[in-house]
């Protein structure tokens, strides 16, 4: 009995040391309560909501792909990075306790708030930092305790990675489709109208060609050199969004005509079209340059509300002649 009476007693002291053990953690400075702002089960995220003083950007899952703002459809590899920083996340260590009024107000004030959802499930936190060499403060909503941050294989500065700026987000591709998903292209060209043509591929893969501006259905074409043309508007990237001196520009490049123009139109209707304008150069008279950049267009997308700069090597197999399907 005797035997039996001291397991029990050393069972019952384990016990009571693991949940003082436990009670201590949570007392402590960098107990876990408070602390963990790491977001397990990323395939779950709904939703990411980024917003600072300035703007305000929303990242959401819509029909198996991530959209920003609801409007543009986000890139791959940047939400994954963000799925990965909020997994990653972690407290480095408490923030300093003096000057933490001060603190607390900016975390208020002039912070980042991020925003994830995970069903009908919320968690929202903020982060502040006074500049790149200082380091990234962390509050969770409600809270009145603050936390150094880093991410876990990152040695940059953590707020570097929430970024507010819708144009951050948005996906680069200019075109992605794949052949079959195709049931109309048409290209026009401005100082090649003889050249533009309309290529319309039917359910059985079968192919026409239109010459335009009469429209006339050309002869039977190369069926290869049609396939291999459509080919070439799977994963095509520009180079980057226009910038501010550039976007002034728009206006004019709306009421002028385009030099080339390419619109496809997918199996269930959905069209795109991008208008593209030779980028003007000043090279200086007498100079013998060429007075527009021969390496990239600017181009207008979304009915014409936004500007981008593309490459002429990322575009020129998209930008063939009617002649092409007949060599």
């Amino acid at each position: 009995m005797k035997k039996y009476s001291f397991h029990i007693i050393l069972f019952v002291f384990l016990v009571i040391l693991a949940v003082f053990l436990q009670k201590q953690a949570e007392w402590t400075t960098l107990g876990r309560t408070g602390t963990d702002f790491s977001i397990t089960g990323s395939e779950r995220v709904s939703a990411i909501i980024i917003t600072d003083n300035d703007n305000q950007v929303r990242l959401t899952r819509e029909n198996g792909k991530w959209m920003v703002n609801s409007k543009y459809e986000a890139g791959a590899r940047v939400v994954d990075m963000m799925l990965q920083t909020l997994q990653r996340i972690r407290v480095s260590g408490p923030a300093p306790f003096s000057g933490r009024e001060d603190l607390l107000e900016k975390l208020s004030d002039e912070s980042v708030r991020i925003d994830i959802h995970k069903g009908r499930r919320s968690r929202t936190y903020y982060l502040y930092s006074e500049d790149e060499s200082s380091p990234t403060y962390i509050i969770a909503q409600g809270s009145t305790r603050a936390f150094e941050a880093e991410v876990i294989g990152f040695s940059g500065h953590v707020a570097s990675l929430f970024v507010s700026d819708e144009g951050h987000w948005r996906t680069n591709m200019l075109f992605n489709y794949k052949p079959d998903d195709i049931a109309e292209v048409f290209v026009k060209h401005r100082d090649n109208p003889g050249g533009s043509f309309l290529l319309s591929q039917t359910p059985e893969n079968k192919f026409s060609l239109y010459d335009y501006p009469e429209g006339e259905p050309g002869e039977k074409l190369n069926d290869s050199l049609a396939i291999r043309y459509l080919a070439n508007f799977f994963y095509v990237p520009y180079e980057r969004l226009a910038r501010a001196e550039e976007i002034l520009l728009m206006d004019s490049l709306k009421k002028s005509k385009a030099d080339h123009m390419i619109r496809v139109t997918d199996r269930d209707g959905e069209v795109s079209e991008v208008f593209f304008h030779k980028i003007i150069l000043d090279a200086g008279e007498g100079s013998g340059a060429p007075d527009y950049d021969i390496f990239r267009l600017h181009a207008l997308i979304n009915d014409k509300n936004d500007m981008i700069v593309v490459t002429y090597h990322s575009v020129d197999l998209l930008l063939r002649t009617y002649s092409y399907f007949y060599r």
